[in-house]
């Protein structure tokens, strides 16, 4: 692999151009990305492992982030450390991201998984730059892209190929699958019949749950029959299970795929099997034929 160095990336002040300044600087970056080597080579000193619960990780550095520091949980998987070093090493890139005292970001599993933040909490804003920058550098887009166009069609089965690919948690690979996947589709994790987090692609229609919902009934999801660790057939539902639908509108039909894992956890993906567009033009076309009687 290619030598860098933060000499390389000195003109780039966002987590996108300095993602983008990596992958130009770095052309032979073998996948898996080897984020600690990366990390290395642009001045963090040491990546250390420790035995705690009080955060997933964190940066020391001095005020100039002249060298840092990177800390993981030790008790993590191995794709969840991988994915904390390349958040912490965001944190020291980005010349935005401030520590809040004593030169150290301590962050959470929480801030692990934020992937939006109001512009006035700048905390949590930096921590999402650092996520999607964790993301986006060990599912480089070029790559991830390319290896997207080999398969047709949204898959949980190719998530999880992806994932042992790159060395990613199911959960971020899902994330960045939807973000990148032609196809609108949304991943949904859920913990014993309660929703837990949904990742939403940018075309899919309005997921019509919160964080603490229980598992629409009648769903693929909430069935009990599911073999654990077998990815489910993708089944046709009707799409007002899960999807917001206005008065007097037809729901378009959904697919819905399930992954149940271990301890009750479920990995769900929806796609839509009617085109929105289609649906509309239908809609149009009844309302269009429904006589109009004058009183």
């Amino acid at each position: 692999m290619k030598k860098i160095s933060r000499i390389d990336l000195a003109d780039y002040v966002s987590p996108e151009q300095i993602i983008q300044g990596i992958i130009r600087q770095v052309s032979d970056l073998p996948i898996p990305v080897p984020i600690d080597d990366l990390a290395l080579m642009l001045d963090i000193t040491e990546i250390k492992g420790l035995e705690t619960e009080g955060f997933e990780g964190g940066l020391l550095t001095d005020v100039n982030k002249s060298e840092g520091i990177i800390l993981f949980n030790q008790a993590s998987p191995f794709q969840r450390r991988r994915f904390t070093i390349g958040h912490e090493l965001a944190h020291f890139l980005c010349p935005l991201h401030i520590p809040p005292k004593n030169g150290m970001f301590r962050c959470s599993a929480d801030d692990m998984r934020l992937i939006s933040a109001r512009e006035v909490h700048r905390a949590s804003a930096m921590e999402v730059e650092a996520n999607h920058f964790a993301a986006s550098l060990l599912m480089p887009l070029p790559h991830f892209r390319k290896d997207l166009r080999l398969h047709k069609g949204a898959d949980i089965e190719y998530i999880l190929e992806l994932a042992r690919r790159y060395e990613t948690s199911k959960e971020a690979t899902a994330c960045r699958y939807v973000d990148v996947q032609d196809e609108p589709c949304t991943v949904v994790v859920s913990h014993r019949g309660t929703v837990l987090r949904f990742y939403r692609g940018e075309d899919f229609p309005f997921i019509d749950l919160n964080p603490g919902d229980p598992i629409p009934s009648g769903s693929l999801t909430a069935m009990t029959n599911l073999t654990l660790g077998v990815v489910s057939d993708q089944e046709e539902r009707d799409g007002s299970l899960w999807l917001s639908v206005q008065r007097g509108r037809r729901a378009p039909t959904i697919y819905e795929q399930v992954f149940p894992q271990r301890d009750g956890y479920r990995l769900t993906l929806i796609t839509l099997a009617d085109d929105p567009e289609e649906v509309e033009e239908d809609e149009r076309l009844v309302e269009s034929w429904t006589p109009r009687f004058k009183r």
